[in-house]
């Protein structure tokens, strides 16, 4: 080979590479590639075969791109250069060597009969094949035949299209993973915009937010706009430094992070809690971080209010046990008495024993008759109502009158109580209980009165039943919503009858607690109830307050 043949060829080789190197796509640069390897080896015809497999699986080789010199027949469209099966018989040496890594040429002289009796092989007098390799598997191949001269293959020539066989090869390579990452990016795209699970990107070398989904989004209540390129920290997104600060210490440590539990800030200011999970991700050769949040703050508020129903009825079951326990012991131990005093003809004493065996029936009779009602709070509905209150506080007093007025004590129930929407009967309940207690609790109050009315407190309607009675000593203010729970176990009741309220208001979605300023002072017992009418200020309408 002359030294002007083979700089043309290494010249066409040298153009080649960097025109597929600056190409997106090899197809469009192919046939120039064949051209300038054509030329520069005066061939015939440069082509290129791809294998694939056909309709039943069997694996074939087709050409799909041409160059023909001046004066040569375009083959690219005769049918034997398509779906030619590779182990076929006459095929079979020339699979095996390319299959191999090994070029394949010589004069078809030497070929078997059954290629050169293949009309569309007869013209072809020397041909040059080089397998292409993609990832390390046998792709296809680029090669060049002369139907002109039978022209010997130099060895110069053989490693120059070698060298071009691999430089396409590493081209379809970087195309095949180029195309597979931006299916991959455009999948991931997809699912990270459209999927309902809070999920953000954020920079790794700042911590700014690269990324947000719209589930994001709706979940914390920003737009992307507010997010894109801030700080979690600037947003306060975290609701506990602490934890962000463990978070950020797990990350630099293990780089990937599954469920870390915690606390997070909407833009409400509410709080709620999340699993959130974090993984080293790149994009666009930046190194970040995505997180994806599950959020569990229903979940939590559920195992909150198992964990209470739990301590509930622990407390329930020792506390009912013992209370219900003594009027058994009552029983027993007065029939003992009331056999002595039968047999010894005592009929004054037995009556006294007849009479405290009943008064302990009746007390177990009301315990269960409250422990009943209780649990049916919840379990048996009656259908919410638009009430007066005023109305439903006029009900509960007038079912407490006789107590009321045998103690001689003066109800007051403010003018134009709103209207509220209850369970009616219920809420009856709630203020019969409130006053009721209030009543019990009035010591030697000289001038008893009882207050209900309501207040407004930033907008929130508070109710209250409020009286100038013994009041609660410091710290007991939660204990009286408790199951059986008696501050003066000499008092009448059961204990269950504030545990009641509380229950009931909680059913309503509100919440009860109690105030006192001390033993002597009276006690005022609050509660919420959500949906109300909006609470206009009136006369009336602010909290009670000592020497009113």
């Amino acid at each position: 080979m002359n030294n002007n043949k083979s700089d043309a060829l290494l010249s066409a080789i040298a153009q080649s590479a960097l025109k597929l190197l600056e190409a997106p796509d090899w197809r469009t640069e192919i046939n120039e590639l064949l051209r300038l390897l054509g030329e520069a080896t005066n061939a015939s015809h440069a082509y290129l075969f791809e294998n694939h497999l056909d309709e039943n699986q069997q694996l074939v080789t087709s050409q799909s791109y041409e160059w023909v010199g001046v004066g040569q027949k375009v083959e690219i469209d005769n049918p034997d250069f398509q779906n030619v099966p590779l182990l076929e018989d006459g095929l079979a040496a020339w699979y095996q060597k390319l299959s191999r890594g090994k070029p394949f040429y010589d004069t078809t002289k030497i070929f078997p009969s059954n290629w050169t009796n293949t009309l569309s092989r007869l013209e072809i007098k020397t041909l040059l094949d080089v397998p292409i390799f993609v990832d390390g598997s046998f792709w296809g191949v680029i090669g060049f035949d002369d139907c002109v001269r039978e022209m010997p293959w130099s060895q110069v020539e053989v490693d120059a299209m070698q060298a071009a066989a691999g430089m396409l090869g590493a081209a379809i390579k970087r195309q095949q993973t180029d195309e597979a990452l931006r299916a991959s990016e455009k999948k991931f795209h997809t699912t990270f915009h459209n999927t309902l699970i809070p999920m953000t990107i954020g920079r790794d070398s700042n911590r700014t937010i690269l990324d947000v989904n719209q589930a994001f989004c709706d979940h914390f209540g920003y737009s992307r706009e507010e997010l894109i390129n801030r700080k979690a920290s600037e947003l306060r997104l975290w609701a506990d430094e602490e934890e962000h600060s463990r978070h950020n210490k797990l990350i630099k440590k293990q780089g990937l992070i599954r469920e870390f539990k915690a606390r997070f800030r909407h833009k409400s200011g509410d709080i709620g809690v999340a699993l959130v999970s974090t993984a080293p991700i790149t994009i666009n050769r930046e190194e970040c971080l995505l997180y994806s949040l599950y959020d569990i703050t229903k979940m939590e508020k559920l195992l909150v209010e198992l964990q209470n129903k739990n301590n509930e009825l622990e407390r329930f079951t020792y506390t009912a046990s013992h209370d219900l326990k003594a009027p058994l012991i009552t029983i027993g131990g007065f029939i003992g008495y009331l056999e002595k005093d039968i047999e010894s003809g005592n009929t004054t004493a037995a009556k006294k024993d007849i009479q405290r065996v009943t008064d302990a029936v009746l007390k177990m009779q009301r315990l269960l008759n409250e422990l009943l009602e209780l649990s049916r709070v919840g379990r048996f509905v009656n259908k919410k109502v638009d009430a007066v209150l005023g109305e439903i506080a006029e009900d509960a007093v007038r079912l407490l009158q006789g107590r009321l007025m045998t103690n001689n004590i003066k109800i007051k129930i403010e003018k134009n109580l709103p209207v509220v929407h209850v369970d009616r009967a219920r809420l009856v309940q709630v203020i019969q209980n409130l006053v009721d207690n209030s009543a019990k609790f009035m010591g030697s109050q000289p001038n008893p009165v009882i207050e209900i009315g309501m207040f407004s407190n930033h907008g929130e309607g508070i109710y209250f039943v409020r009286d100038n009675g013994i009041g609660i000593e410091e710290g007991f203010t939660e204990r009286v919503f408790g199951l059986f729970e008696k501050l003066n176990a000499e008092t009448e009741g059961t204990g269950i009858g504030l545990a009641l309220v509380k229950r009931i208001i909680e059913f309503h979605g509100g919440r009860a607690w109690a105030e006192s300023e001390g033993k002597g002072k009276g006690s005022t017992f609050f509660f919420t109830l959500p949906g109300a009418s909006p609470f206009v200020e009136q006369v009336g309408g602010r909290k009670p307050t000592d020497g009113e």
